[in-house]
């Protein structure tokens, strides 16, 4: 007797499609790929999971309404138009729905878009490898009927062949064969990767709509004659033959067109950049970088002038000017005495840690990118103008301090920044290769470039226009910018 595959199985009492359990294995597996090149491409990890959670519906969305599109007749009311539990998926639609996705993902990102393909790529060709024996075990897209039975029980495993015996007649296993050569293409694609000197960012997406057309005419073709009547028609044109065609088109232009427009990106020498150029270290400045300090540090220095220099009235230019320089750079360009300096240092300390807890905030995202360079190895700290053990209480009031492995802060160092010595010294502390400063100040712009390392510059600040013209090597509008930066 014949023992079909279940298309479902009982789990707690629910009831789960092999169907669904093959997608989801398809999506894991295409994910953990992707996520493995996109280190070796500059593709953060967050980028790819958040890209995941985003493109997965739509994929879904845009493969459930393509199916409805040539299945009007089934649709009898709103809930049928996504009934995806009843069947129905069209994966060309999804593949499209997908691309649109990741583009529109992409310009919001402001990410390379063939970039984010060279792992989306293989992926697909992943996904449609599981997914199709999701279709295996729900007795559905098979081809016409077996002719020679003796040969092909011979050919293939018994639980293939009892699962393809439908009706009293055993028929072709068309996923079987959609799987492998999708299988073939996929290592093609794995071995282009890193043989194909001449391989271009972007010619894997390139590839896969020609291979996969390749692969799905012959496949329509067999499936036509199943007589299970499953193909979608555009028509008297099987619509899954016609899209196929436009992919094969659509592929070999895009491998022709960029060539000749657009951006062009050795994928080797992309690999090899960005492998040159992985950064181990990543300090920070403290105040208007990850703290958000102004008001604290104004409210300090009116309140030390108004005891100091009562008939002096600071504008808004001079207490802007106050950050970034030590307190006892700025307080002697109102004092020659060194004693009065030492006063005025003094009684601004007090003040501003007596209400430091009240008017400091972090800026946001601060506390979740320290968190995240930790867990990816990133080796972290902050070199600040301001006394150690304020940075440590600041850094630990937000929960950052855990993080960061070394704080060095004004009594550290015998020259303040500009001067390199403490990004230097940070650097040697952490046994850095390749370090990037974060800040907000000129003066940590010109410190990092002092220190000979990549700098970053934040526009969050009002100092927005300084910062440009000091020229860092990057800037970020937010903190979550800087995994646009990084590779892992």
């Amino acid at each position: 007797m014949i023992n079909y595959i279940n298309p479902s199985f009982s789990l707690f009492g629910l009831e789960i499609h092999w169907y669904a359990v093959c997608i989801l294995i398809g999506v894991i597996l295409a994910v953990l790929a992707g996520v493995r090149e996109g280190k070796k491409i500059g593709i953060p990890s967050d980028y790819i999971y958040t890209g995941v959670v985003i493109v997965l519906p739509c994929a879904i969305l845009g493969a459930r309404l393509w199916w409805d599109i040539f299945n009007a007749d089934k649709i009898h009311s709103f809930v049928d138009v996504f009934a995806i539990w009843d069947g129905g998926l069209a994966i060309q639609g999804g593949v499209l729905a997908a691309l649109l996705t990741i583009y529109i993902y992409c310009r919001v990102r402001k990410f390379s878009f063939y970039r984010i393909l060279d792992v989306v790529a293989p992926g697909f060709l992943i996904g449609q490898i599981c997914g199709r024996w999701g279709n295996f075990c729900n007795h559905e897209l098979y081809g016409p009927a077996i002719k020679n039975v003796q040969l092909f029980k011979r050919l293939l495993p018994n639980f293939i062949t009892e699962n393809m015996y439908i009706g009293g007649v055993y028929y072709h296993p068309t996923f079987l064969y959609e799987s492998l050569l999708n299988l073939v293409g996929l290592v093609l694609m794995l071995v282009a990767r890193r043989k194909f000197k001449k391989l271009e960012s972007g010619d894997l997406i390139g590839g896969y709509l020609v291979w996969y057309g390749l692969v799905r005419i012959p496949i329509e073709l067999l499936r036509s004659n199943s007589g299970a009547n499953e193909i979608l028609m555009a028509g008297p044109v099987p619509m899954s033959i016609l899209i196929s065609i436009i992919f094969i088109v659509c592929g070999i232009a895009l491998l022709v067109a960029k060539r000749f427009v657009g951006p062009r990106t050795n994928y080797q020498e992309l690999m090899r950049t960005i492998q040159e150029n992985r950064y181990d270290t990543i300090l920070f400045d403290l105040d208007g970088t990850l703290l958000n300090t102004r008001e604290l540090i104004n409210r300090s220095f009116i309140h030390t002038f108004e005891h100091f220099r009562p008939d002096k009235v600071l504008s808004d230019e001079e207490l802007d000017s106050f950050f970034g320089p030590s307190l006892r750079q700025t307080f002697s360009r109102f004092s020659e005495d060194e004693e009065e300096i030492e006063e005025m240092v003094k009684y601004y300390r007090e003040y501003n840690v007596a209400v430091h807890d009240e008017l400091v905030t972090a800026f946001p995202g601060a506390k979740s990118l320290i968190k995240t360079l930790a867990r990816k190895g990133y080796k972290v700290g902050v070199v600040s103008s301001k006394k150690t053990d304020l940075v440590e209480h600041g850094l630990e009031l937000f929960g950052m301090l855990e993080n960061v492995r070394v704080v060095i802060g004004e009594e550290d160092v015998k020259k303040p920044k500009p001067d390199p010595e403490g990004i230097l010294m940070a650097m040697d502390m952490l046994h850095s290769k390749k370090a990037l400063y974060v800040g907000d100040g000129v003066g940590d712009i010109e410190a990092g470039k002092n220190a000979s390392i990549d700098t970053v510059g934040v526009l969050y600040s009002d100092r927005k226009e300084q910062i440009l013209a000091a020229e860092p090597t990057y800037t970020i509008q937010n903190l979550n910018d800087m995994l646009t930066i990084l590779v892992e």
